[in-house]
C-alpha cells in the first residue's frame, strides 16, 4: 500500500502546502505583521502613516487601528488582525503586545522546529507554562487598598496613555478619564459597573488639544431650533419628547372640504389652538427648555418664544437617550403625559459655536450618569488620534475597577515571569522543557522592543536588569523608556492593570497554539 500513489481530489489551481511546510508559511505571516508593529511599542514608539483607497489619511502608533487600516488578504494575517481586535473589545489596550508576543512565540516555534521538536510537544509545553503564568500573576498581582486607589488609578492610565502621542497634554486627559469613569461608575449589588456607552466623545478640530475638555452633561449636535428663542438658559428644567410639537399629517389620504372662506381661517386658528394647548402644556409643569425627537413647526416655536423656551429638534435617539441619563429627566411619547415629576435638571443650557458650528451644551448636571469629553486638536488627524488614545485609557481604568489588581510595568512583570518559568522548565524536564523555556524568552519581546524603540542597547540593559533584579531580589525592577533607566516600576508609577497583561499572553498563546497545530494548508483559488 505504501507503494501506491496517493491522491488527494481538489479542483484545479488549488494551493496546498503540507506538514512543516504549513506551519512555516504562518509563520512568516505572523513574523512580518510583527515586525510592522514592533516600531510602535512604548513611549518613544513611532508613529505609521496610513493612506486608504479614497486617500484619507491616519498617522497613529495605535497598534488595533494599524491593523484595521492594513489592507489584508492572507488568512493567516486576519487571524492576527482578529486577535487584536478581541483583545482591544475587551480590554482596550494590548493590541500592539500581543502582536508582538505572539510573534515571538511563533519565532520561537520556528526553531524548535529546526531543533526536530514535534509540535505536539511544542504545543503542550506552550499550555502548561500559560497555566503556570495564570497563577504566577495571580501570586505578583497586588490588590488596591482604599487608601492608594486614586494614586493607583492615575499610574494606570498615565502608563496606558504614555506610547500616545499626546505631547505634553497627557496629564489633562489622565484628569478627564479619570473624572469621567468616576462620574458614570455604577454599583449592581456591591460590584462595579461600569458602561463606556455613556461617555459621549465629541471631536472637533480647530484648537490644540489643551483645550480638550470634560463636560459635566452632554452635547447636543444641533442649534437651536430659532433665532427668537433663548440661546442661554440657567437653572434649567429640562422635558425630553419623542413627539412632535406641530400637527402631525396623517398616515392616509384625506380630503377638507371647505364651503365658505370662512371656514378656511376657523381650519388654521384650531391647527393654532392645538399647538399652543401642547405647549401650554409644557409650559404648565415648569419647563424652560425642551428637546424633541422629531419636528417642532414655526407656530410651536412662536409659542415657545413667547414663554422664553429654549428648544431644540429633531434629536438623535441615542442622544435622547444619554440626556435622559445626564439630566435625570423622563423621555415622554405624549406631550399631554409631562408632568414636572418627568423634568431633569442642568445647572446651564447653552448654545456654542464650536469649530464653526453651534452646539448645545447641557452643562453642570447635578448626578450625570453620562458625560461628555470634547477632545479638540489643530487637525483631524490629531483629534481622531486623541481620541485613539482617550479610549485607551478609559477602556485600561474600566477594566482596572472591574478588576482591581495591577503588576509592574516597564518589562517588570515580564522580566519575573521568565525568572520563575526557567525554573519551572527544569522542573518539569525532558523535551517539554525545551518549549517552556522558549515561551519564558519569548516574553522578553516586550521589554527587549521598549528598550530598543528609546535607542538603547537591548542586550546591554536587559543583561543589567536580570543582575539587579537577581542582585536585589526586586521584581519591580523594570525599564522607564522615558528616561531611558532601570527604576523601581512601583516607586516611579510605571504600572499595568493585571487582567489585560493576562489577556495578551493568554489569547497569544491560545492562537499560537491552533497555528502549531496545523499540517495543511489548503486554498481554493479563484477562476
Amino acid at each position: 500500500m505504501n507503494n501506491q500513489q496517493q491522491f488527494l481530489l481538489l479542483k484545479e489551481n488549488t494551493e496546498q502546502i503540507r506538514g512543516k511546510d504549513a506551519l512555516k508559511s504562518n509563520i512568516e505571516v505572523i513574523k512580518i505583521l510583527a515586525e510592522t508593529i514592533r516600531t510602535t511599542i512604548g513611549p518613544k514608539g513611532l508613529n505609521k502613516m496610513l493612506v486608504d483607497s479614497l486617500g484619507d489619511l491616519t498617522i497613529t502608533n495605535d497598534g488595533a487601528k494599524i491593523l484595521e487600516e492594513l489592507s489584508i488578504d492572507n488568512p493567516t494575517a486576519k487571524m492576527i488582525v482578529d486577535l487584536a481586535k478581541t483583545i482591544h473589545k475587551n480590554v482596550g489596550d494590548g493590541a500592539s503586545s500581543v502582536v508582538l508576543f505572539i510573534g515571538a512565540l511563533m519565532e520561537k516555534v520556528e526553531e524548535m522546529l529546526s531543533m526536530n521538536l514535534p509540535p505536539a510537544i511544542i504545543y503542550d509545553g506552550f499550555l502548561k507554562a500559560i497555566k503556570y503564568v495564570k497563577n504566577e500573576l495571580d501570586h505578583l498581582s497586588i490588590a488596591v487598598s482604599p487608601e492608594q486607589e486614586s494614586i493607583i488609578k492615575k499610574a494606570l492610565v498615565q502608563t496606558a496613555l504614555n506610547s500616545k502621542s499626546l505631547m505634553d497634554s497627557r496629564d489633562l486627559f489622565v484628569d478627564i478619564i479619570i473624572k469621567a469613569v468616576d462620574k458614570i461608575t455604577e454599583y449592581r449589588e456591591s460590584n462595579p459597573y461600569i458602561d463606556l456607552d455613556n461617555i459621549q466623545i465629541i471631536k472637533r478640530s480647530g484648537r490644540s488639544l489643551h483645550s480638550t475638555q470634560f463636560i459635566d452633561g452632554i452635547i447636543i449636535d444641533k442649534e437651536v431650533v430659532s433665532p427668537i428663542l433663548p440661546k442661554n438658559i440657567e437653572n434649567a428644567k429640562i422635558a425630553l419628547l419623542n413627539g412632535a410639537l406641530e400637527v402631525v399629517k396623517t398616515d392616509f389620504s384625506s380630503e377638507i372640504q371647505i364651503n365658505a372662506p370662512d371656514e378656511i381661517q376657523r381650519f388654521l386658528e384650531e391647527e393654532e389652538h392645538i399647538i399652543k394647548n401642547l405647549v401650554d402644556s409644557i409650559v404648565a409643569t415648569g419647563a424652560n427648555v425642551v428637546f424633541c425627537q422629531k419636528g417642532i413647526d414655526e407656530t410651536a416655536q412662536h409659542f415657545l418664544a413667547q414663554h422664553g423656551i429654549l428648544a431644540v429638534r429633531r434629536v438623535k435617539n441615542s442622544d435622547m437617550q444619554k440626556l435622559a441619563k445626564a439630566t435625570g429627566a423622563t423621555i415622554i411619547n405624549r406631550v399631554k403625559d409631562l408632568s414636572s415629576d418627568d423634568l431633569g435638571d442642568a445647572g446651564k443650557v447653552i448654545e456654542r459655536k464650536i469649530g464653526g458650528e453651534n452646539m448645545v451644551f447641557i452643562e453642570n448636571c447635578r448626578n450625570p450618569k453620562a458625560i461628555t469629553i470634547l477632545v479638540r486638536g489643530s487637525t483631524d488627524t490629531v483629534v481622531n488620534d486623541a481620541e485613539r488614545s482617550l479610549k485607551n485609557g478609559l477602556h485600561a481604568l474600566k477594566t482596572f475597577i472591574e478588576h482591581p489588581k495591577y503588576v509592574g510595568g516597564g518589562g517588570s512583570i515580564e522580566i519575573e515571569l521568565r525568572k520563575r518559568l526557567l525554573k519551572y522548565a527544569e522542573k518539569v524536564g525532558g523535551k517539554q522543557q525545551i518549549s517552556i523555556e522558549n515561551f519564558a524568552n519569548a516574553l522578553e519581546i516586550i521589554p527587549n522592543v521598549l528598550i530598543e524603540n528609546s535607542g538603547n542597547d537591548p542586550l546591554d540593559i536587559l543583561t543589567s536588569l536580570r543582575s539587579q533584579v537577581d542582585y536585589d531580589q526586586n521584581k519591580w525592577y523594570g525599564f522607564d523608556a522615558v528616561t531611558r533607566t532601570i527604576v523601581d516600576v512601583q516607586e516611579h508609577g510605571i504600572l499595568e492593570v493585571m487582567d489585560t497583561k493576562w489577556h495578551i499572553y493568554n489569547l497569544a498563546t491560545e492562537l499560537a497554539v491552533i497555528f502549531i497545530r496545523i499540517d495543511d494548508y489548503i486554498r481554493a483559488k479563484g477562476k
